[in-house]
């Protein structure tokens, strides 16, 4: 068509309006936004969709949702939570999204990302029956708090059962757009990506696909209609794998106790949150009990930082190895022998954080019951 200049379009040139609309979603996707094609595979040993899929033996799905100040809950989190996770998990005693008020930003001003999404959780409630699935949604806004943290929406993939999720990454992109990067990171929880035969381990392989990496222009390309439309599809693999999760027998190893994973390993388990894991001898636990360990050793660590003068929020990543039951500095030189011959047998753990952190606490046991006359154990191959 040919137009003078200064001329006006006429009405039958306009762009249509849904065409118009879809074309800003593609601009906006064809941005970096979610999962980033780097993303690690989720772990071997800690696998824990099925318990979420499967109506055993969680009958009931619990999600806490923690903000910080200044945090604005999208509109539409809680809905599309309960929808996809309601679309893929038999859970017929229901599923319940519980938000939490808002923490003060100054309480946790001392404190780093990954530290400050345990401080705030509780876990679900004793009264209201029987142990339930967990996940953790940890909302803040990376443009007030925490910053030099990762911005993009993500979960650990040494426990995946929380969801970071910064309000200020693509802030400015539409809902649509957003929805579908929620939607990506609870596929991650719920065990998608791990077939190698449509993927690398980390992500789908098939053009767009919601679990497909991003960004990825060809993916967006192919996807651009499917966010435009609030579609958000998986592709028949991927639907096919969580079908083929659900009638998969469980692993027995794996299980919940209030908002921990609990692994039973030889000879102990390990109890975890993102950023955090503690040690269990073969006795039973009390959750509440490790929760409230956690909390305490959380505070004693931000509290040194403090008084050696560094800069208490480095470390946006930092993990925590913890013995449950146990206090930092042992005197009874048989408790000793008990925890050295316990972490002996974690240095070996499946863990790489596991294994990095149980030597520093075995060294000092040892050290320990040196002091005290004692022969310590010898440590396995």
């Amino acid at each position: 068509m040919t137009m003078q200049k200064g001329s006006d379009v006429s009405p039958d040139s306009r762009p249509n309006a849904r065409i118009a609309g879809a074309m800003l979603v593609l601009l906006s996707v064809l941005l970096p936004c979610g999962c980033a094609s780097r993303s690690a595979a989720l772990r071997p040993y800690m696998h824990p969709e099925r318990l979420y899929l499967q109506d055993q033996p969680y009958r009931r799905l619990y999600v806490e949702i923690d903000r910080m100040e200044g945090a604005d809950l999208p509109d539409y989190l809680i809905d599309e939570l309960k929808a996809f996770l309601g679309a893929h998990c038999l859970k017929p005693g229901g599923i319940k999204v519980v938000s939490d008020p808002p923490l003060p930003q100054e309480t946790f001003a001392s404190v780093p990302l990954s530290l400050a999404s345990i401080l705030c959780i509780e876990g679900p409630p004793a009264d209201e029956g029987p142990q339930p699935a967990y996940l953790h949604v940890f909302v803040y806004d990376g443009k007030r708090t925490f910053k030099g943290a990762r911005r993009n929406p993500r979960i650990m993939t040494t426990c995946p059962s929380a969801v970071f999720w910064n309000v200020d990454y693509a802030r400015s992109f539409s809902d649509a757009v957003k929805i579908h990067m929620l939607r990506h990171e609870l596929g991650h929880v719920l065990g998608l990506c791990q077939n190698t035969a449509h993927g690398d381990g980390a992500h789908c392989s098939k053009y767009g696909c919601l679990m497909y990496p991003m960004p990825d222009w060809l993916s967006q390309l192919g996807g651009a209609v499917h966010l435009h439309f609030r579609e958000h599809r998986l592709c028949e693999e991927c639907r096919r794998d969580l079908e083929l999760a659900r009638q998969t027998p469980r692993d027995e190893g794996l299980s919940f106790a209030g908002p921990f994973l609990v692994r039973k390993a030889d000879g102990y388990s390990v109890a975890s949150l993102p950023f955090y894991d503690a040690i269990i001898g073969s006795v039973g636990f009390d959750w509440t009990e490790v929760l409230s360990e956690a909390k305490t050793s959380i505070g004693q660590t931000v509290s040194k930082r403090l008084n050696d003068s560094e800069n208490p929020r480095k470390g946006h990543r930092s993990a925590v190895l913890a013995l449950y039951g146990r206090p930092e500095e042992e005197t009874d030189p048989e408790r000793l022998r008990e925890d050295i011959a316990l972490l002996s047998k974690a240095i070996h753990d499946f863990s790489p954080e596991i294994r990095r952190l149980t030597p520093r606490i075995l060294q000092r046991r040892q050290e320990a019951l040196a002091r005290f006359g004692g022969n310590p154990p010898a440590v396995g191959p």
